[in-house]
């Protein structure tokens, strides 16, 4: 029984070594079997990182040379390049673009005054009107120069202003008044006149006598007309145009051109 144990292995040896073509079978056309053939070419193997090229671009050298020899669709008129935003185009655009100057088309709209006296005032829209036939007369409350004032100016505290009222009386200047409280506490008014003209002409009086003074406008608050000019052009050419004598003549120093509110 072990001998027959120890043939059935020897047989399985041999016949195993048999199947592995160690022995041998014989010749070609008894052969069961047909040999592996393996293509000519083979792809070789690249690692990831060794791989510079699009993992889903052509790799068959015909079909790649003829797309290479077309038009990429990427690079079609009008389109962008492969690997450039859409926002960095559009800045580029506006960079290279010209600037183009906007002309508005909403004129600039301009006041002149204060004014306080009605007939002076259309006669100033009498003359704005040959300029800008839509300008017109608003009322409101306004600072108003309500005469000017000629001091002697302000002393640093009461007791120096007393002593410049006594200075002044022995001068022969007997009609002063001095301010004791508001914004010309300290100062000595010399007189009050109505137009600026008057008030520099007694200045000029004081003057010749060795006396220091100031003419200084007199505010107040009161209604007061202003003509509110639409204008197209330039500002300046405004500023000039309400700067002239004739504005002058009917309005007075304290009228300016301000833009509307």
């Amino acid at each position: 029984m072990k001998y027959a144990f120890y043939s059935l292995i020897l047989a399985n040896i041999v016949f195993f070594l048999w199947e592995s073509n160690i022995l041998g079978r014989g010749g070609d056309n008894d052969a069961p079997y047909k040999e592996l053939r393996l293509p000519r070419t083979v792809e070789p193997i690249v690692l990831l990182s060794e791989r510079t090229e699009s993992p889903d671009k052509n790799t068959d050298p015909v079909l790649a040379a003829v797309s290479a020899a077309g038009p990429k669709p990427e690079q079609a008129e009008g389109t962008a390049p492969a690997g450039t935003s859409e926002p960095a185009l559009k800045e580029t655009v506006l960079t290279d673009a010209p600037l183009v100057p906007i002309r508005a088309t909403v004129p600039n709209c301009f006041q002149w005054g204060p004014i306080s006296d009605e007939t002076r005032a259309r006669r100033v829209l009498d003359q704005v009107k040959a300029r800008s036939d839509q300008a017109d007369l608003v009322k409101r409350l306004s600072d108003l120069t309500d005469g000017w004032w000629v001091l002697f100016p302000k002393a640093y505290d009461m007791d120096a202003a007393k002593s410049n009222r006594k200075m002044l009386i022995e001068k022969g200047v007997t009609d002063l008044w001095l301010f004791d409280k508001g914004p010309l506490q300290g100062a000595i008014s010399l007189g009050l006149f109505k137009t600026l003209k008057r008030a520099e002409q007694a200045q000029k009086i004081f003057t010749d006598q060795g006396i220091m003074t100031e003419v200084v406008p007199r505010q107040i608050r009161g209604d007061a007309y202003w003509v509110r000019i639409p204008w197209t052009g330039p500002a300046t050419e405004l500023d000039e145009f309400v700067k002239s004598t004739a504005f002058k003549s009917t309005t007075g120093a304290s009228a300016s051109l301000i833009p509307c509110d």
